[in-house]
């Protein structure tokens, strides 16, 4: 009788080798799908960051033109104002520029003009030329990148001399 007492003693208190055996599987396919999913997250963070490191490369690109383009119809401005008609003249030099369009108003010149960023985007700019050569010759009125739909909408309304009433 004592030694059925300590089989039942002894079988309650031991652990079977087949649930340490399902419990270390258990822990290695869950270590596993951890690690599987922290590789992911990093592949997604490095496409995302190459992604926006070549928009940026191509914003700076189209920003760079477009300052060299405003450096061209700034010097257009500083010939224009010697002339006898600012308006004129630096209409006349501006048309010349590709993909500018001009449009008088009563202090000078408004001129618009976009830089295509990639196959999406644009960097659309449009600034106001004045005529006055002691004051500022040229203000900035927008500098913004967007869609063409976008420039589309921003486009000045130029009144083409029909529909007089």
């Amino acid at each position: 009788m004592l030694q059925l007492n300590k089989k039942k003693q002894g079988l309650g208190s031991t652990v079977g080798i087949g649930y340490i055996s399902i419990m270390l599987i258990f822990t290695v396919i869950c270590l596993t799908i951890l690690a599987v999913l922290g590789f992911q997250a990093v592949y997604s963070n490095d496409r995302v960051s190459g992604r926006s490191e070549q928009f940026t490369r191509e914003y700076y690109a189209a920003d760079m033109e477009a300052k060299k383009t405003l450096a061209i119809l700034d010097e257009a401005a500083v010939q224009a104002a010697e002339g006898f008609s600012f308006e004129e003249s630096f209409t006349d030099a501006a048309q010349e520029i590709d993909g500018v369009i001009t449009a008088m108003f009563p202090e000078g010149v408004r001129v618009d003009y976009s830089v295509v960023i990639n196959d999406r985007q644009q960097l659309s700019v449009s600034v106001a030329f004045f005529s006055s050569p002691a004051g500022e010759r040229y203000r900035i009125l927008s500098w913004q990148s967007g869609t063409e739909a976008d420039h589309e909408e921003s486009s000045p309304a130029v009144w083409d001399g029909s529909d007089l009433v």
